[in-house]
């Protein structure tokens, strides 16, 4: 009965799979390049690519309902029902190496849009090497300090940046550079992060059958981790996350949307205090200074857009590292910039 159950299941599966890519014809010469980062179907069916860093308008290819066939499928592939008509037929799925984000109308008047990220495969993610000398993403110098930092001194870091701005790429970068006798697990809404120590796995979470990225964390520390990787901090699972990054877990690292480095940990400050326990509570300096001892680095990476030659570029790169040094008489965050600092020349953190 088991088998009989599992195989319907891979069926289904696959039926799913082969509606939601069917729908998505228009666009599958951009599915199957290596170079594209980024799909943006916009309401009314206009296309825009980003590939290899450039963004650009690819014409109106889709109808109103083919983006809702291509959400109805990322919908139920997620095990998640959603009516065709619901103002609230908002979907951010994982299918393969795509991430998928998108909704309906009425949720949007102009009509439904869909927005499908790919995740790069592991055998073209660029090394810490390749985004010195390739991308100019940051200095060999940097390079040098992230290694030394996070790996060598076991510094918890946060690295802070917008969408899309090459967080989880630097972080993968420098999770090569992990000794293979650790034990590392991880922690992700979709599989991005590439570990390849012998001793690692993954947790995906699934928040509409009810594996919460705070279930997880919860469920990863009776696993024994000599290092936790959260991909992303953005809601209930921060208070766990700051309590196991003080329970004997150094060198952890997680990811959070911010403006700069100040920015993460202010921003990382109220999602900890939103996502304390029921009836519990702590005050914004104490909340500060608990935080400013367990984070010890937070690296901000920096996305904008440039135009050359009618052509807009897309330019990634490190902006800021700073140690977290504390907190002042006033419960602001200190913090100390080695942006240019050589990796001899950061003090004991």
């Amino acid at each position: 009965m088991n088998g009989e159950n599992r195989s319907r299941a891979e069926i289904e599966r696959e039926m799913v799979l082969s509606t939601f890519y069917h729908g998505l014809g228009p666009i599958r010469q951009w599915l199957d390049d290596d170079s594209v980062t980024e799909i943006m179907v916009n309401p009314g069916g206009k296309v825009f690519v980003e590939s290899s860093g450039e963004i650009a308008y690819k014409g109106e290819l889709f109808t109103e309902e083919i983006i809702k066939t291509a959400l109805q499928g990322a919908a139920k592939f997620n095990r998640k029902d959603m009516l065709m008509d619901s103002a609230s037929s908002i979907v951010n799925a994982s299918i393969d190496n795509l991430r998928i984000s998108g909704a309906q109308a009425p949720v949007s008047p102009k009509g439904s849009f869909i927005t499908i990220r790919k995740h790069m495969d592991a055998s073209h993610r660029p090394s810490l090497e390749e985004l010195v000398t390739d991308k100019q993403a940051l200095t060999q110098d940097q390079a040098d300090l992230l290694v030394e930092l996070i790996v060598n001194r076991r510094c918890n870091c946060i690295f802070a940046g917008g969408t899309g701005s090459g967080k989880t790429t630097l972080i993968n970068a420098v999770l090569a550079k992990i000794p293979h006798y650790e034990r590392v697990i991880s922690v992700e809404d979709a599989k991005e992060l590439e570990i390849k120590v012998p001793n690692s796995f993954p947790i995906i979470t699934n928040p509409d059958i009810g594996i919460t990225a705070r279930l997880a964390i919860q469920t990863l520390l009776r696993q024994r981790p000599d290092r936790i990787i959260l991909g992303e901090t953005r809601g209930d699972e921060t208070y766990d996350l700051i309590r196991a990054l003080n329970s004997g877990h150094p060198g952890s690292m997680t990811s959070i949307h911010a403006n700069s480095a100040l920015d993460a940990l202010d921003s990382l400050q109220m999602l900890y205090q939103m996502s304390l326990p029921a009836n519990a509570s702590i005050s914004t300096e104490s909340a500060r200074h608990f935080i400013s001892r367990v984070v010890h680095l937070v690296v901000y990476v920096d996305r904008h857009v440039k135009e050359v030659d009618g052509r807009y570029l897309v330019l990634r790169g490190v902006a800021e590292i700073c140690l977290v040094k504390g907190v002042d008489r006033q419960g602001r965050f200190v913090l100390e910039d080695i942006t240019t600092q050589e990796k001899g020349h950061v003090d004991e953190v």
